[in-house]
Order: structure tokens, then C-alpha cells, then sequence
């Protein structure tokens, strides 16, 4: 899979988490199991890539909320690997 479509699955998932109304900080497994599922049926993709997507894009709409946000300076408060 090349960047582009995989950017592409992060967005959709994270306009699917905005459209819940899902907190960009949930950590309720129970509530993540819908976009789970969703990532792997829709994506067909197996269980580790789909909980990877689903958190990169709840770290998506993290970084998107915060204001002037300079991600490659950011991500390390989140844990996030940019080089």
C-alpha cells in the first residue's frame, strides 16, 4: 500500500470519529471496536493494521485540534515517530 491510500484510510477513519463525536483521548476498547472492525472489513486489512489506523487516527484528530501546531516539533508529545 503507498502513503497516499494509507493517508487516505487515516481519514476516513478520523471523519468516521468526528462524525460519532468520539473524543480524540478515548482509550475505551469497547468504543474503538467499531472502527476497528470497520478498518478491517472495509480496508481488508488483519487485527494489527487495523488497531495501527485506528490509532494513527485518533493522533490525526489530536494533532488536527491543536492550534498552531508544528507536527514535526508536537508528535513527540504524543509519542509519534516523525523524523
Amino acid at each position: 500500500m503507498d502513503e497516499s491510500e494509507y493517508n487516505s484510510q487515516i481519514e476516513k477513519l478520523a471523519s468516521l470519529m468526528v462524525n460519532d463525536k468520539l473524543s480524540p483521548d478515548e482509550q475505551d476498547h469497547n468504543k474503538l471496536k467499531k472502527y476497528h472492525d470497520y478498518a478491517k472489513i472495509n480496508f481488508k486489512i488483519s487485527e494489527e493494521p487495523a488497531l495501527q489506523l485506528v490509532y494513527e487516527a485518533l493522533l490525526y484528530l489530536k494533532l488536527k485540534t491543536l492550534d498552531s501546531l508544528d507536527p514535526l516539533q508536537e508528535g513527540d508529545r504524543f509519542g509519534a515517530g516523525f523524523s
